[in-house]
């Protein structure tokens, strides 16, 4: 797919080593072609909870290996061609996506279609959805996804004694991620 906006600016603070806030990075991050239905360029991620800000490691130069992340944050910004519709799927995550330009329709497995418009903000909470683009302009919009830790027992039992969070669950039905194979959305890495 050709990219239809330029590669967004990240900016990355930090400190030098007497504790002066400089900046670490200033760079285009490319927006890649994940599907025919899709770019992405990973800008952030963090793999635990609580986040580690000490360092100056830059987590994009690892590939991502999924959508969201269950030990962290992922921002991600996701550029959807015109008269584009793209699978359901569901992260078990927190997804904050922040429609930047172009219009878009977030699909539910309902047959509910929300309309949305540039400044318009959708929060998912583990819901199976889709995305279309009906329009002739390409849309881009940001995502935070803020991970849910799945439920394994390796992941229920974190080392520092904290409750880990509870599957994504409606009555006793546990509903789990669908309609990707995380391999095919990883993204990032250089």
């Amino acid at each position: 797919m050709a990219s239809y906006f330029p590669d967004p600016r990240r900016i990355v603070t930090g400190h030098d080593d007497q504790g002066n806030a400089i900046v670490l990075k200033d760079s285009q991050v490319p927006c890649v072609p994940i599907s025919p239905d899709a770019n992405f360029a990973v800008l952030w991620e963090t793999r635990e909870f609580p986040a580690n800000i000490s360092g100056n490691e830059d987590p994009i130069e690892t590939r991502t290996t999924n959508l969201a992340n269950e030990k962290g944050v992922v921002l991600r910004i996701v550029d959807i061609p015109p008269n584009t519709v793209t699978l359901f799927h569901r992260t078990v995550s927190l997804d904050f996506g922040i429609l930047f330009e172009g219009e878009l329709e977030c699909r539910l497995d309902n047959d509910v279609v929300i309309h949305m418009k540039p400044g318009d903000v959708c929060v998912q909470r583990g819901t199976i959805h889709g995305w279309t683009n009906p329009g002739s302009k390409p849309a881009r919009i940001y995502f935070v996804l803020i991970g849910k830790m799945a439920p394994t027992e390796e992941l229920r039992k974190p080392a520092d004694g904290a409750e880990a969070a509870e599957p994504l669950k409606i009555g006793e039905k546990v509903l789990e991620e669908t309609g990707f194979k995380r391999e095919e959305m990883a993204s990032g890495g250089q």
